[in-house]
């Protein structure tokens, strides 16, 4: 291993435990195992680069900035840290019945110290306390109410499932995430949100002008039967004051699917895995890609990683933690079989099953004036109404309509616009997508409707992360046919939406047209008649791979052996010392961003580890 690729404590040669993954999973994990109450020796696997030179620098020595910037070539063009297609591709189909094949990007999500999270806009939602108990809450609703429309929840391939706690008993763990990430929100604002044992760390930051936009126009949306709708101020995990040693956020803008220059992101990196880091204990190696568990069945003995110069490596630990996302979790152990030839902890024979995204819907509009939706946080108001429950969270709505009774759980909806990206997103509209002759896609003419930055300056809109079923068809396996750059089998992901969500989207889809155009939206002729909002084709309805990088299920976590791959504390059902602590243990997807609730379940099953 070259010295270069290693932070933390570099003369650590045992340990108790090894984490594949330093993203929001695995470096809360490692800062609870290397606690001074827990003293375990942690070891972390990443297989990305390191943005984050100096991340293991002693106090009184200032954070080091990082080696992000509001660069668009840099992320959106070569892809800095994210993962890379055409080295480790995965293939896609809808369905057994055609042929799985490479289809770009599959839901990757970005490779690097610290995990995805630093390349989000740091939402942070928690889930409703109705959605740990989901199964059960809608098997009574829909005894009590012969003739109840529920469209597929209970048809197969569906599989829903209760979580093996409750949200009373991850509340304490939700709060303790909040503290460590710095989540800025205001308590009561969300009127669904669940009870909540404390504050949060930081007030709201500043608002974005057309998110103050779109709230008033939802204020004058009605949902039937319930009255107008309630925007709120949306929870992230982003300074809004100095907290800790990081600053706080100065809006600078390209926030989603960017790093964070000042480090006021609460990403992983500079917050849970830098204590870690910082305890002696703990020992990161990137640029170190896992590739295989070898194990006798039941146990496992060592990992076998690729480094950064293409050498194979081993690494023993007494225990393992997987966090490495739900697609690369459920991977791993597929590539390490078992002295039978079993994927390793397989016994349910749902390992890789249950995948989950979050159905997106988008609809967008055009105001007259710009909105700048590159000059803040991304997201900093939206709407929980679709969600589909009553205030607090605990009991499910019922709509009634011209068919009888029916329940619609969504999701969260974020109130969004363009970030003003003139290469990748206008641009590519421009000079590619739009019809006309050639002369009107280059040249001055472009040049000019790029300045206006028409889409990038002018769009806004809501995008919807509505629940989506877990379905046992859904899943990862590997493809027989592709191979990445190390010579293993790629990740083949098999995904098509359920009725449970498609006519979910079709409840909410009219409300969420009335928003845009009561905020204002500047209406358009087509065909005659006056447009406000456009409904953009998802990929899902297309056939093609989902756009979300909500990315949960594959290694479902529940008492039975028989119909999940870990137990309520994490671990394999039949491996002794082998863990999972990413979205993969999720057992339904709810309708919220997954962020928050990985590190509360991380949290839970770290010290349930250790026992602190």
């Amino acid at each position: 291993m070259a010295t270069d690729d290693l932070l933390g404590n570099r003369a650590l040669r045992h340990f108790d435990v090894c984490i594949i993954g330093s993203g929001a999973g695995g470096g809360t994990a490692a800062y609870v195992l290397t606690r001074d109450d827990a003293r375990q020796n942690v070891l972390v696997l990443e297989a990305g680069p390191n943005p984050f030179p100096g991340l293991d620098r002693h106090p009184p020595a200032p954070l080091p900035f990082p080696l992000h910037g509001n660069d668009e070539l840099k992320y959106a063009v070569r892809g800095y840290i994210q993962q890379d297609p055409f080295l480790e591709p995965r293939s896609f189909r809808i369905d057994d019945t055609s042929d799985a094949k490479l289809a770009g990007d599959v839901n990757g999500l970005p490779k690097a110290v610290g995990g995805a999270f630093q390349h989000a806009d740091c939402k942070t939602p928690r889930f409703n306390a109705v959605d740990f108990r989901l199964k059960t809450a809608m098997d009574a609703l829909i005894a009590a109410n012969p003739g109840l429309l529920v469209k597929g929840f209970n048809d197969e391939p569906a599989n829903f499932s209760d979580w093996p706690f409750t949200y009373d008993d991850l509340e304490p763990f939700y709060a303790e995430a909040e503290m460590l990430y710095g989540v800025q929100g205001q308590a009561g604002d969300n009127v669904f949100e669940s009870r909540r044992s404390s504050t949060y760390p930081m007030a709201p930051g500043v608002p974005m002008y057309f998110a103050l936009r779109l709230a008033d126009g939802a204020r004058r949306v009605t949902l039937p039967g319930y009255g107008p709708l309630s925007p709120h101020t949306y929870p992230a995990a982003i300074n809004s004051r100095f907290y800790g040693d990081r600053p706080p956020c100065v809006d600078c803008g390209l926030c989603s699917g960017f790093g964070c220059p000042n480090n006021s992101k609460g990403s992983p990196a500079v917050t849970t895995l830098r204590h870690a880091l910082l305890s002696g204990r703990c020992q990161l190696r990137f640029n170190a890609t896992a590739v295989r568990l070898l194990n006798d069945g039941g146990h496992v003995s060592a990992v076998e990683y690729v480094d950064g110069v293409g050498r194979r490596q081993q690494a023993t630990a007494g225990a393992f933690i997987l966090a490495a996302s739900a697609i690369e979790s459920a991977r791993l152990c597929l590539l390490s079989p078992t002295p039978g030839g079993a994927a390793l902890g397989n016994s349910s024979g749902q390992l890789g099953q249950n995948l989950m995204f979050h159905l997106q819907t988008t609809v967008s509009g055009f105001l007259p004036e710009r909105v700048h939706g590159e000059r803040g946080r991304a997201v900093t108001h939206g709407i929980s109404d679709f969600r589909g429950v009553a205030p607090g969270g605990e009991e499910i709505r019922l709509f009634a309509t011209d068919a009888g009774q029916r329940v619609a759980l969504g999701g969260i909806c974020e109130f969004s616009a363009s970030q003003g990206l003139p290469i990748t997103e206008d641009g590519d509209i421009y000079a590619f997508q739009l019809p006309g002759p050639l002369g009107a896609r280059m040249g001055l003419p472009l040049k000019n409707v790029l300045r206006d930055q028409a889409l990038g300056q002018h769009l806004f809109g809501l995008v919807m992360q509505a629940e989506d079923a877990p379905q046992r068809t859904n899943r990862v396996d590997l493809d027989p046919r592709y191979v990445d750059v190390h010579g293993l089998p790629v990740s083949r992901v098999t995904y098509k939406s359920h009725a449970y969500e498609l006519e979910t989207r079709k409840f909410y889809l009219p409300i969420m047209k009335q928003i845009v155009q009561q905020a204002g939206a500047k209406g358009f002729t087509v065909d005659g008649d006056t447009v406000y909002a456009l409904v953009r084709p998802r990929d899902a309805l297309l056939g093609l791979a989902p756009s979300s990088r909500h990315i949960m299920g594959t290694l479902r976590m529940g008492p039975d052996q028989a119909s999940s791959v870990v137990t309520p504390a994490g671990r394999f059902h039949d491996v002794d010392n082998l863990y999972a602590c990413d979205g993969s243990v999720f057992p339904t997807s709810s309708g919220y961003n997954p962020t928050l609730t990985i590190i509360a379940v991380a949290l839970k099953i770290a010290h349930g580890i250790v026992g602190t």
